[in-house]
């Protein structure tokens, strides 16, 4: 009788044991409310310093850094055209207003960026409740003809000119928006405060280069507010060599770079380093906000050598995702 009593205690235990485990999880999902629309400011500015290394004290001397800086400033609209808690939902986005304000090496840049062709545009996405893009069609339908709109219309010997843009970055506060979400190894298993999980990410460069970043995502925290419950997301970068798959190429062919870039070959990424932070309402399975800030490092080289002096280009890169509505 007494061993029956043990027994019966002991499975009460364990069964207590396991829902007080559940509980400790939480279940991130992407939600979509019929006939509700989502607007998010997007902004992605850098600042960038180009530095000539040499070691020649001499020369270190005379090399003095150069600077520049870009934004983008987006207001996307989220339309859900068709919901399914269980399976896709349809999302048509609005692009309703793109701005980019541009200060190069030498000069204030007058050239209209390509990225502000987004204004007006629309482009549908199909999202599964985990927050994974499972179309990009017309998202890359999108981008490939801002890549059409990014070129001079003058040419370098057989190769066209390309003014600056910031299409990779509309491209990575994209294709990224849920990624937080969308990359939990197990997400129906839910995920508990302390659970960490990755994503290989692409970086938004000055230049027309695929350079990726490997973030790990933290479930930090819950906040308790009268919007609901708030999970807080932080995250951390690193440089990594993974092959990045789902994104769209914008130009077609091959071509010459514009200013400064367009001087500079054989660029080596050398570092990021960086934190960010993301506020996702768990009970309306919506981003709230998001704020990363690194740093990268890489080093080039001269199209014409000069002497010993190396190019090292630091990016102060800040990208913010704000819910408006």
């Amino acid at each position: 009788m007494i061993a029956r009593l043990l027994c019966v205690t002991v499975l009460l235990s364990l069964l207590t044991g396991c829902r007080e485990s559940q509980k400790k999880k939480e279940l991130l999902v992407v939600e979509f409310k019929p006939e509700t629309t989502l607007r998010y400011k997007f902004v992605s500015e850098r600042d960038i310093t180009l530095e000539l290394k040499s070691d020649d004290p001499k020369m270190q001397d005379k090399n003095k850094p150069q600077k520049m800086a870009e934004k983008l400033e987006l207001v996307i609209a989220y339309k859900p055209v068709e919901v399914d808690p269980f399976g896709l939902t349809v999302i048509e986005a609005t692009c309703e207003s793109a701005q980019v304000t541009r200060r190069n090496f030498t000069a204030a840049n007058t050239t209209p960026d390509a990225a502000q062709q987004l204004a007006g545009k629309t482009f549908t996405i199909k999202l599964s409740p985990s927050g994974k893009i499972t179309d990009y069609s017309s998202l890359t339908e999108i981008v490939q003809r801002l890549g059409e709109q990014a070129f001079t219309g003058s040419t370098t010997g057989s190769q066209k000119i390309k003014n600056p843009d910031m299409i990779y970055d509309f491209i990575a506060m994209q294709w990224y928006l849920w990624d937080s979400v969308a990359t939990i190894d197990k997400p129906l298993d839910g995920v508990k405060k302390g659970t960490t999980w990755t994503a290989d990410q692409l970086i938004p460069l000055p230049v027309p280069m695929i350079a990726a970043r490997k973030t790990t995502y933290t479930f930090n925290n819950i906040m308790e507010t009268p919007e609901g419950r708030k999970a807080i997301i932080n995250s951390e970068y690193e440089l990594t060599k993974a092959k990045l798959e789902n994104w769209p190429k914008p130009y077609a062919e091959s071509f010459a770079m514009k200013g400064m870039f367009g001087f500079l070959r054989n660029y080596q990424y050398q570092s990021v380093e960086g934190t960010g932070k993301q506020i996702f309402n768990i009970d309306s399975g919506t981003v709230e906000s998001d704020r990363q800030h690194y740093i990268m490092t890489m080093t080039a080289a001269f199209m014409l050598p000069l002497g010993d002096s190396v190019p090292v280009i630091t990016l102060d890169q800040k990208i913010t995702t704000e819910l408006l509505d």
